[in-house]
């Protein structure tokens, strides 16, 4: 094994032990606790042993799951039944998982881990949906959207959580995440966010990634006051009249905020004084044309804009639209969380259990996440024809397998260290090539006969089938 990697491997160990002296530290203990005579005990399942339960659950049954942490830890002999598990769980404060994300964050930063691209850390924010188990007390908890179909509390058939993530695309990790009511909305979760990560990102170069609804001039404003860049795709109907008067479809536009506008302005204090000190500033506005045809072979266009502070000489316009493309990683991200991590798959009825249970998920997702980015970097030196990338299902599945739990809740650094590298050895075995523009036909397809298994070989899902006629078809998922 090359230097590089050994070098690697020791910092990624001290780094999840580090990790594990903070989640047996005296502060997570006082977060942990709802009352304040909740985990004062030194009982079989303690505070620590409760976060690592959540962090790397995957069995898919309670006791199988028991059976499997108490084996994971050496201690089988010890194993609690399912009903003193469901009693300590419900002691467990939600608040304790976002403050080890970002203390994961935090350590992670001050290592000499972090990859950037072009001397920038890429973060991106977006936010989904996650679904919360159904009974009465956990949609007066987490509320519901009023729509045609839901008119009161008796139309809700399914009870959900507005979640939402800082994500570091160059490296692979939740800086920040948070669960709301479905109703909250994302602008406030993203204000949020990056007031509780200033800290963290103190003294980096920041390229901030969002999708459409986050363009707005408070955002924008409260970025320029954190000295961030962003590059965040614009709606149609923002800055209308100052983008109608482009010439061409790169230039900086001009916006001048008013008492009226500056009134909107809710979320930031910083950003209001900052337009109050200087109501002019000035945005880059690139526009471009996407062409696509769908699956009818019918032709489609559609005019995309992009909102950005980073200047011509440094990014070029199709350099500005690579990076926005990088955010889809956030995406993927969400995605891997929800299918191959079962996040939406509880292990009780509790509302605050079912939050338990996403924030582990997502520091699962973090410590995998890092991980993942190694793997890929060390993939990328090499000079192949093809790239590629590691399965992130295959490993989940191996962090799980080689009990990287014992390693990190004993503080075991050398046997972590020998398990990264021992994963590193088999990298070529668990690679994956992309496949940039494919035209592989996935939707509407015939096929002759449903999967009687949900996943592909590769860990990948199968795509669902409609009956048209006597045939089976893939659609869209």
């Amino acid at each position: 094994m090359m230097m590089n990697n050994v070098v690697k491997s020791s910092e990624l160990s001290q780094l999840f032990c580090d990790f594990n002296s903070v989640i047996q530290s005296n502060i997570v203990n006082m977060l942990c606790r709802k009352r304040k005579k909740d985990f004062t005990r030194n009982r079989n399942m303690n505070f620590y042993s409760i976060i690592y339960y959540f962090i790397f659950r995957n069995r898919t049954t309670t006791n199988a799951e028991l059976t499997h942490f108490y084996s994971s830890i050496d201690k089988f002999e010890r194993r609690i039944s399912k009903q003193a598990l469901n009693k300590a769980i419900k002691k467990l404060n939600p608040n304790v998982f976002t403050y080890l994300i970002n203390q994961f964050a935090s350590i992670y930063y001050a290592s000499s881990l972090p990859k950037k691209y072009r001397d920038h850390l890429l973060i991106a924010e977006d936010g989904t949906y996650m679904e919360i188990p159904y009974n009465v007390y956990n949609i007066n908890d987490f509320q519901f959207c009023m729509n045609q179909h839901v008119h009161d509390i008796f139309d809700v058939k399914k009870v959900q959580s507005k979640a939402g993530g800082l994500y570091d695309v160059t490296n692979g990790l939740f800086i920040d995440f948070s669960l709301k009511p479905a109703p909250y909305s994302e602008t406030p979760l993203a204000f949020a966010h990056l007031y509780r990560t200033k800290k963290i990102l103190k003294n980096q170069k920041i390229i901030y990634l969002a999708d459409r609804y986050y363009g707005s001039a408070e955002i924008i404003s409260h970025l320029e006051f954190l000295k961030y860049n962003y590059v965040i795709r614009g709606k149609s109907n923002f800055y209308k009249k100052q983008v109608a008067l482009m010439q061409s479809d790169d230039e900086w536009i001009e916006v001048e905020i008013d008492d009226k506008w500056l009134k909107r302005f809710r979320f930031s204090l910083e950003a209001k004084e900052l337009r109050k000190e200087k109501p002019i500033f000035k945005i880059r506005v690139i526009k471009r044309t996407y062409k696509y045809t769908d699956i009818n072979h019918d032709i489609h266009c559609e005019n995309l804009i992009y909102f950005t502070n980073l200047s011509e000489e440094e990014f070029s316009a199709d350099e500005v639209i690579e990076l926005y493309s990088k955010r889809w990683d956030i995406e993927v991200s969400y995605k891997t969380m929800k299918t191959t991590q079962e996040i939406e798959r509880h292990i009780s009825s509790n509302g605050d259990v079912a939050r338990n249970d996403i924030y582990a998920k997502v520091l699962f997702h973090n410590i995998v996440g890092v991980l993942r980015k190694e793997i890929n970097h060390e993939l990328e030196k090499r000079k192949t024809e093809k790239k590629y990338v590691v399965n992130i299902t295959q490993l989940h599945v191996i962090v799980h397998e080689i009990n990287f739990l014992n390693c990190m809740m004993y503080n075991l650094k050398e046997k972590i260290k020998r398990k990264i590298d021992n994963i590193m050895k088999i990298i070529d075995k668990i690679k994956v090539p992309v496949r940039p523009n494919r035209h592989y036909q996935r939707w509407g397809r015939v096929m002759m006969s449903a999967p009687s298994y949900r996943f592909r070989l590769d860990g990948r899902n199968n795509p669902k089938l409609k009956k048209i006629g006597s045939v089976l078809m893939t659609t869209f998922p």
